[in-house]
Order: structure tokens, then C-alpha cells, then sequence
């Protein structure tokens, strides 16, 4: 698999630079509604489902610039083996890499039948069915693993049974919640102000003790059935190990490892120490917008709700939604405070209603606000943020000039910014290419509730200016 090289420029642009794995779904939802036509197409595919990942040897960013990230190879001359998957609240990603190449495949939260988000799940498992979740997700990352790993198989004319991988790794980040449901752990603290998780940190367990009890356990090879798994440190409650992972990915350097009381720079960085050159922001949207900035000393991470807006809502992608938003308010068909011009207010602007609209200024408005605020904690200028990565499905085949039009990024952002797939899927597999090194996702958690300028940041916000 070429590495990742993303600009934020025509749909083109970005296939041609060997970003995209060769997927194979219909055209109506491009692989992300699981409609009938992609399920039936899954089962013949090598690379199915809507992962498309980021490995960071190489960023483009929008200002024509690229960076360096070092060798990203997902193996070494050994015989290597790596299971990956972003535990997400809607969708599951798998990942299998070897030293020749990857796999990957994406499906549906089984747990979705329970509840649609993470609060719903809380709520379910306080009221007895954290067992029943719990099973859900370990019988579908147990069936998810055992796809990819048979796909390889194929791929490499082998028998799964036969081989015999020298080294096998199992990694696993998600969301906070997602992570405490997997590992059995109390949700409880989520579910009211302050919101505490029951851990944060790395967790090292068996594949026996994760999955021993599915029924697809049976069908491990022997050598898969003694592998580790690394399930990802986590940030703060609603700030995850899937964004730690990708902040892994684009600044290895603030998820620091330690050794002694000395931190060093990752493995991965092959570089010069870049610690303390540039402030960077990860922006991972979603449902929900979670954001980590490094200051060049210390990580600010904050989390703000972004509702069905940034997941495209009635639209097959968000980045079809900004650009139509954009389109209206430059024609004049949308005004300042996001009101459609009388001869569209009641059938709509190409489509996008007036519904639509306030459901992206609340978006916005959050997002803006989380951003300003966190810039102002880590005590750096919107302007001096260097670089900004952009996680997450809202990047999928954006242009950055709707993002500014439409006042989702501040100006000063203006050629700073890097669209990067599924960071958290490159973070996975940098940190088993690194070899495993101590990372800890350690900094100051701003709740933006608590802050006073909030509400003040976020109506202002809402607005578009002209």
C-alpha cells in the first residue's frame, strides 16, 4: 500500500495520489450506509467497506508543502503480523498488515441495535446490558479479524493454519466509551458532569482473555490465539485512544515516551527532535468534534457535540453539504445568520433546506468555539498554529476553500491545512511499525461547558460572515 499523500484538491488529486484503497461499492452511499448492493459486493472484494487510512510517511498539505514522517512500511523483513481496528461508535474498521501489504474492511456497531451513541450506550449498560454490549463488540471485532486475516491469506496464496508469523500484534482504539464497553470496565462516570473514565491508560490483555468466549475464537489459528492486544491509551472521557492513535499518526512527538524521567521523541520520528518547532491541531470530526493541540510542550485536548452535520446528515457526504452551503452564501441565497433568501426558503437551495443549515451553524458554532478556546488555554495565536490536520469522514473529498467560506476554520488557517483519512488506523499501525514503544496521552482537558466565553464564542459563531 503507497502511503498517504492527501491534498485538500480535487477528488482526483487524491485518488491519484494513492490515498484511497481499491474499494468496491455502489455509487449511491460509496460503502457508507451498508445498503444491500455493497454487502453483496463485500463478499467478493479484497478491500471492501469505507476504510481508507492514513500512514504517516508523507503529508501534503494545502499550501503545496509536504512533510516527512520516516519509513511506513507496515512491517520489517521479518515474518510480522498486525490486527488493527478503530472501534467506532457507528462503524468498525479493520486493518490486517504484513510487511507486504495491508487489508482492510469496515462494518456496521452491532451494538447500534442497543442505542445510536455512546450516551444511549452508557444509559443501556447502567440499566443492565453491559454484558450483552459487551459480547456484541468482541464477537464483531472477532469476526472482523478473522475476515481480513483470511482476505490476506488469500492474497498471499497461504493457508491460515500453516503460517507461522514470527511476531502478531493485535491493536484496538476507539472512543472512550467504546474502549470501557469492550474491556468490561464501568461506565458510570460518563454519565453525568464531571465525566470520569474508569481508566485512561494503555491496557495489555491476552487474545484469550478478549475473545475466548466467541464463538469465532474456535477458528483462531494457534499462533493468533497467543498474540497480545494493545488497546490504546485514552485522553480524557470523550477525547479516546482512536484520537490518541491519531495524533500518533501527524505528531508523534507530544504522545510522549518515556524512558526513565527523560522523554524522547518516537521511534517513528527519524528525524530531527520536532517537539517544541510548531504548534499543531488534530481535528477529529465527527458526531462528535474531538481536538488536540500541541503547544510544543505540553497537549490541550477538548470535545464538543457536532450533531448529524459533520456525517453528511441527508447528503451521501458532509463535504457535498459545505460545499453547497458555501455555494449560497457566496450567491448571496443564504445571509449572515444562515436564513435561505425568501425565494428559497420554502422548497431549499439546491436541495440543502433551512433545516440543514442551522443543524451545520450549530456544528460550526461548537467547533469554532472549542477551537478558539483551546487556542487561548495553550496560550498560542490562532495564527501561530502551523499545521492542522483534519480526521475523520468530513475531509472525505472536501475543498478547504468551503471550510473557510463557510466559516467552519478560522482564516488564519488558510494553507495550514492536511486532510488525513482514518489517522487513527495510521497511528495503529506506526505504533506496531515503531515497535511498540511506551506512548502516554498525558495534558490539560478543557470543558467547554465549564468556560465562560462558551456560549458567548459559540452564538457568535454561528454566523457567516460575508
Amino acid at each position: 500500500m503507497k502511503a498517504v499523500a492527501v491534498a485538500a484538491t480535487a477528488l482526483a488529486d487524491v485518488i491519484k495520489s494513492g490515498g484511497y484503497m481499491n474499494k468496491t461499492y455502489c455509487g449511491a452511499c460509496h460503502g457508507e450506509r451498508g445498503c444491500p448492493e455493497c454487502k453483496k459486493a463485500a463478499k467478493t472484494a479484497v478491500y471492501t467497506g469505507l476504510t481508507e487510512f492514513f500512514t504517516p510517511k508523507e503529508i501534503v498539505h494545502t499550501d503545496g508543502t509536504a512533510e516527512f514522517r520516516g519509513e511506513t512500511a507496515p512491517g520489517d523483513k521479518e515474518a510480522t503480523l498486525v490486527l488493527a481496528v478503530d472501534l467506532g461508535t457507528t462503524t468498525l474498521a479493520f486493518v490486517c498488515a504484513d510487511a507486504s501489504g495491508t487489508v482492510s474492511y469496515g462494518t456496521e456497531n452491532p451494538q447500534r441495535i442497543i442505542a445510536a451513541d455512546v450516551i444511549g450506550r452508557v444509559d443501556a449498560a447502567m440499566q443492565g446490558k453491559r454484558e450483552q454490549l459487551q459480547k456484541m463488540i468482541r464477537e464483531a471485532l472477532a469476526k472482523g479479524f478473522l475476515f481480513v486475516l483470511e482476505k490476506l491469506c488469500e492474497e498471499r496464496n497461504r493457508k491460515m493454519e500453516e503460517w507461522r508469523p514470527e511476531k502478531v500484534r493485535i491493536v484496538v482504539a476507539g472512543n472512550t466509551v467504546m474502549q470501557h464497553l469492550l474491556l468490561g470496565y464501568p461506565v458510570d462516570g460518563f454519565a453525568k458532569a464531571p465525566f470520569r473514565a474508569y481508566t485512561t491508560e494503555k491496557n495489555e490483555i491476552s487474545c484469550a482473555g478478549l475473545f475466548a468466549e466467541c464463538d469465532q475464537y474456535a477458528e483462531f489459528p494457534k499462533w493468533l490465539k497467543q498474540a497480545g492486544v494493545t488497546v490504546f491509551p485514552c485522553f480524557a472521557a470523550f477525547v479516546g485512544g482512536d484520537v490518541t492513535a491519531g495524533a500518533y499518526s501527524v505528531f508523534p512527538w507530544a504522545i510522549q515516551v518515556r524512558k526513565g524521567e527523560e522523554t524522547e521523541v518516537s521511534a517513528g520520528e527519524k528525524q530531527q527532535d520536532m517537539r517544541g518547532q510548531f504548534p499543531c491541531l488534530l481535528l477529529d470530526l465527527g458526531t462528535n468534534g474531538e481536538l488536540l493541540l500541541w503547544n510544543g510542550k505540553s497537549l490541550f485536548g477538548t470535545a464538543a457535540a457536532m450533531g448529524s452535520a459533520f456525517e453528511g446528515g441527508r447528503f451521501a457526504y458532509a463535504s457535498e453539504l459545505f460545499r453547497l452551503i458555501a455555494q449560497g452564501i457566496r450567491q448571496e441565497a443564504v445571509d449572515e445568520t444562515g436564513l435561505l433568501s425568501e425565494s428559497y426558503f420554502l422548497e431549499g437551495y439546491e436541495g440543502v433546506l433551512q433545516e440543514d443549515i442551522r443543524e451545520f451553524q450549530l456544528a460550526k458554532g461548537a467547533l469554532r468555539a472549542g477551537i478558539e478556546l483551546l487556542s487561548k488555554k495553550a496560550e498560542v495565536p490562532l495564527s501561530e498554529i502551523s499545521r492542522i490536520y483534519i480526521a475523520g469522514g468530513v475531509g472525505r473529498f472536501c475543498e478547504v476553500n468551503d471550510l473557510f467560506d463557510t466559516g467552519l476554520l478560522p482564516r488564519e488557517f488558510a494553507g495550514k491545512v492536511s486532510f488525513v483519512g482514518n489517522s487513527c488506523i495510521g497511528g495503529l499501525l506506526q505504533y506496531w511499525k515503531d515497535r511498540e514503544p511506551e506512548i502516554h496521552a498525558t495534558g490539560e482537558m478543557i470543558n467547554l461547558a465549564e468556560q465562560p466565553e462558551f456560549e458567548e464564542l459559540y452564538y457568535r459563531y454561528m454566523n457567516f460572515e460575508r
